[in-house]
């Protein structure tokens, strides 16, 4: 990647990578039917810098992400350690404001022709429902409980 050094500083987005690895035994007591231990669990994050570059923008970001790894306890009592994979995508943002609505990053997929809307969805965005069990692991995810139990200082 060719560095391009400018005098100001401008905002950009960067999308981060983390994986969730996940040990320990779940609590026999607490599996429900949401419990699955057949899946590997990637988090796409994109967080906002101010950088002279985009090389530089990759330093900064990759330097936040080292220290937003974080390991936690799951709903199930296993041991969830979160950590950085690698920065994927630096979007120049500018030298705007930063208001409600500017947009901080956008990607273009190409797909075939013949894909339809329903098909493009299940591909880049399958982690909403699993088809055997309807189950909205999302909902459970990102739910404000389990949200807030990961954000809590406590």
């Amino acid at each position: 990647m060719k560095s391009y050094r400018k005098s100001k500083w401008e905002w950009y987005s960067v999308k981060l990578i983390f994986e969730s690895i996940i040990s320990g035994e779940p609590e026999p007591e607490i599996i429900d039917r949401n419990y699955t231990n057949i899946y590997r669990n990637f988090e796409e994050s994109i967080i906002i810098v101010r950088a002279q570059s985009f090389d530089h923008a990759y330093k900064i970001a990759e330097k936040k992400a080292s220290s937003m790894e974080m390991e936690y306890t799951n709903p199930y009592g296993e041991t969830v350690s979160m950590k950085f994979v690698e920065a994927v995508h630096c979007y120049l943002i500018g030298n705007e404001s930063l208001d409600s609505g500017t947009e901080v990053y956008w990607r273009q997929l190409r797909v075939t022709k013949d894909m339809g809307t329903e098909a493009f969805l299940d591909r880049y965005y399958p982690e909403t429902v699993d088809d055997n069990s309807d189950i909205f692991y999302n909902a459970i995810l990102l739910n404000g409980k389990f949200s807030r139990s990961l954000n809590s200082k406590d």
